[in-house]
């Protein structure tokens, strides 16, 4: 987004609920979406990375931040899949070509001015989606 004034006014989202339902019909009308601390907000990580190749447009920008701690891991009573970063990428390759791929240290409620601080070894990258139709079905886990 650049809001100077030989911009036109941009399209700009952000909205509570849960990710797939609030998105799973925007087929291809989003140039970028950008994530943080969110893959491992999903009980099932392919269905939040289909749902993301669904809605980008081809040539479109997904960019990431964020650890893969799993939400749900070791609550008794939650079904998730935690898979590691080795397990993850090649999904996200199948949609999309990395650029940029790091580890960063993302800091999380962390105040500056205070003794407790919050920092995670997160994954970084920012892909570009690709041509390929997005194929197989997940199922939400509830």
């Amino acid at each position: 987004l650049c809001p100077g004034p030989h911009h036109p006014p941009q399209d700009f989202s952000m909205c509570s609920g849960e990710f797939v339902a609030i998105y799973e019909e925007q087929i291809a009308e989003w140039d970028a979406v950008l994530t943080c601390f969110f893959l491992d907000t999903a009980k099932n990580v392919f269905l939040y990375i289909r749902t993301i190749a669904d809605i980008i447009r081809p040539g479109g920008l997904w960019a990431n931040i964020g650890p893969l701690l799993y939400h749900y891991a070791g609550q008794d009573d939650a079904i998730s899949i935690q898979l590691s970063w080795e397990e993850v990428k090649p999904a996200i390759e199948k949609y999309f070509v990395f650029k940029e791929e790091d580890m960063r240290v993302a800091h999380y409620t962390t105040n500056e001015d205070g003794l407790f601080r919050t920092r995670y070894n997160s994954i970084y990258f920012a892909a570009i989606r690709n041509n390929n139709e997005t194929e197989g079905e997940s199922y939400p886990v509830f």
